[in-house]
């Protein structure tokens, strides 16, 4: 009886093992291919950080363009220096909108960590693209994917990147414990 019911079940035991093996492979490899994107992606736009030059215009595009000039001339009608800090910084964090919107990157990896500054680049940046809008006579597309990307950032909570850093702290102790 036991041996007949080993020999029954023991196919389909290891026939499932030969489905579950392949499945959880290919599961993890897509998640790491998905990490490696990611990963690229960020190292590509963060290295634009170690620029002095960049946090020069992204200290300028926030607190003093609106004080040298007026929003009402738009975007286009910025001067020249300012027009480049204005589209350098700007433009930055579109391009970062537009990969998270089209998912080609996680936007939990940067939104925690830029947060601050993108809710203050589009906080300065609104008027004149509001004004630039009309100026086109625009269907309000004109740098649409930074404002949503704005939208989503400001109503993350102001505590949540400390909190994700406490809870990976969390899960790297409860590792630690299980290897001991």
């Amino acid at each position: 009886m036991l041996k007949e019911f080993l020999v029954n079940v023991l196919p389909v035991v290891i026939a499932v093992i030969a489905i579950a093996v392949p499945t959880w492979l290919g599961i993890r490899q897509t998640r790491v291919s998905r990490h490696t994107n990611n990963i690229q992606a960020m190292l590509e736009l963060l290295a634009e950080f170690r620029s002095a030059s960049f946090h020069d215009q992204h200290d300028y595009v926030c607190a003093r363009l609106q004080q040298e000039h007026s929003p009402d001339v738009g975007v286009r009608g910025l001067p020249h220096d300012a027009k480049a800090a204005f589209c350098n910084v700007v433009y930055y964090y579109q391009s970062l909108a537009n990969l998270t919107v089209f998912h080609i990157v996680d936007q939990e990896l940067f939104l925690p960590i830029l947060r601050y500054r993108i809710i203050h680049v589009w906080q300065a940046a609104r008027p004149y693209v509001e004004r630039e809008r009309e100026l086109r006579g625009s269907d309000g597309s004109y740098l649409s994917a930074l404002e949503e990307l704005a939208r989503r950032t400001a109503d993350l909570p102001h505590t949540y990147l400390h909190d994700r850093i406490a809870d990976s702290r969390h899960v790297r102790r409860r590792r630690w414990w299980r290897s001991r």
